[in-house]
């Protein structure tokens, strides 16, 4: 039985909350970019370890789930508890607990992760050791199938917002950073911090790339995606 985890450490800055003094989903979502790489950096299954192995492949996001209680303020502490979870040939799970400084338990997420040959831009199969670092103690945060299937963008008028990727937006892995499209997405939704987000990443934007990015509310959920210009969809998600 092993069990595997990291737990990290993250103040709420002023940068990262509204003009409530609260912290915002893409804040949130920040968070856990942050612990899941640290958290494999001690795992020895980052980006630098394949680098140091003379491996040009990288971890991308493909899919995630977030489920907030309550949104931290300015100044407050919070951590963040992430580890890996199983996963299938090419793709790892990954869960997360966010909790206030008192130990309440502020939200929680899972995701999945694929690998990429940063040359090719091609999936490679993911190495055994990220399999076998498999936390096989605590359970899934949110079940065992937490994700809408087949998660689509309804038909219906949608509010638009046309946008050029900048260099600014791009991250370690030369593409627009999975944190800058849901700041893409808020900018046409009601509230930065629903209860709840699900995103699925369907392809990736480069700098210069113009985007759009659409919203509709429908039964009383929200909808999102960002397109290419073309109309192929880069991310598509809903809150709630």
């Amino acid at each position: 039985m092993s069990d595997t985890f990291g737990e990290y450490q993250f103040q709420v800055r002023t940068y990262e909350c509204d003009a409530t003094g609260l912290a915002t989903m893409p804040t949130i979502a920040n968070y856990l970019q942050e612990a899941a790489s640290l958290n494999a950096e001690a795992l020895k299954f980052s980006k630098s370890d394949f680098n140091a192995a003379g491996e040009d492949i990288s971890w991308v996001l493909t899919r995630m789930k977030i489920v907030m209680t309550r949104y931290p303020r300015w100044g407050e502490k919070v951590s963040v508890i992430t580890f890996p979870r199983g996963g299938r040939k090419i793709v790892a799970w990954r869960d997360f607990i966010v909790k206030s400084e008192a130990g309440a338990t502020l939200g929680v997420a899972t995701s999945e992760w694929m690998l990429i040959d940063l040359r090719t831009r091609k999936l490679v199969a993911i190495p055994d050791a990220v399999f076998a670092a498999a936390n096989d103690v605590r359970e899934p945060v949110l079940g065992e199938n937490p994700y809408t299937t087949h998660l689509k963008y309804p038909e219906g008028e949608s509010r638009r917002l046309s946008l050029r990727a900048q260099q600014s937006h791009i991250d370690l892995n030369g593409h627009v950073n999975n944190v800058h499209y849901l700041e893409w997405l808020f900018e046409l939704a009601p509230d930065a911090r629903p209860h709840e987000l699900e995103i699925v990443f369907r392809s990736e934007t480069f700098a210069g790339d113009e985007v759009i990015a659409e919203a509709l509310t429908k039964d009383g959920v929200d909808y999102h995606r960002v397109t290419s210009a073309a109309g192929r969809d880069h991310v598509v998600a809903v809150t709630k």
